[in-house]
């Protein structure tokens, strides 16, 4: 992954410093297996880990050791450190103070304080939402001669959604049409919409293989449209009554 800090002339519009919302965001990189960049050195060091655990009472982050022993060194030496990653496409920042050696389920480990701030940086034409893991709709594929494909919906978006399969090795090329696809949004309705696949990736997912595509929504009618604002609401609604804002 390149990792590029956010520019300060970027941080105001996109930065949150809601405390449920920065845990939230951080439950969701720990729950999704997220890789991130800690860059430190005044951008001249990285280590690449995968956060570990929010410890609200010690106001602490976990965060795994990461691959090279003279990089953690240096680590523990930095005053000033930026966590970086870019789950579903969305740029995400944070940053904290200095980082200190500690085990997490007997195995090395790094603590540093809760960040105050987190940062998400949407560049896109729509704006996506992250859905949580409750809210994530299926997705139904049918190709001609090959197995039906139950996606699970990761992001949507008017303009269309990011989709993954566990498991791995999905049989879909650039730029193919995916006809008559159903995504299922619940009280809200079913969509049964052609998709574009316009990009696609094998990821890592809690150590497991995931295979994520990222697809077009292809001539959207008016209601469909009426039908994705409405979900997408709605799930902004349920989230921010669930972190009190």
């Amino acid at each position: 992954m390149t990792a590029h800090i956010i520019t300060a002339d970027e941080l105001e519009k996109f930065t949150t410093n809601n405390r449920r919302e920065v845990l939230f965001y951080l439950h969701q990189l720990i729950n999704d297996g997220e890789r991130v960049s800690v860059i430190f050195a005044e951008g001249s060091e990285t280590v690449l880990t995968v956060l570990l655990n929010v410890d609200e009472a010690e106001d602490m982050l976990i965060f795994d050791w990461g691959g090279s022993e003279e990089s953690n060194r240096k680590l523990l030496q930095s005053e000033r450190n930026y966590f970086v990653c870019a789950p579903h496409g969305v740029k995400n920042q944070f940053s904290t103070g200095p980082v200190y050696e500690t085990t997490y389920q007997k195995r090395p480990a790094f603590s540093t304080r809760l960040p105050d701030h987190y940062t998400r940086l949407q560049r896109r034409e729509f704006f996506r939402l992250v859905l949580p893991m409750t809210r994530r709709p299926p997705c139904v594929v049918r190709q001609e001669g090959k197995p039906v494909l139950n996606l699970s919906v990761v992001d949507i978006s008017i303009g269309g959604i990011a989709a993954e399969l566990p498991g791995g090795g999905l049989d879909i090329q650039l730029d193919q049409i995916l006809p008559k696809a159903r995504i299922d949004l619940k009280t809200i309705g079913t969509l049964e919409v052609d998709l574009q696949v316009r990009n696609r990736a094998e990821i890592q997912r809690g150590g497991k293989p995931v295979s994520r595509i990222g697809c077009n929504f292809v001539k959207l009618s008016n209601a469909m449209e009426n039908q994705l604002q409405r979900f997408i609401t709605d799930v902004q609604r349920e989230e921010r009554a669930r972190l009190g804002s």
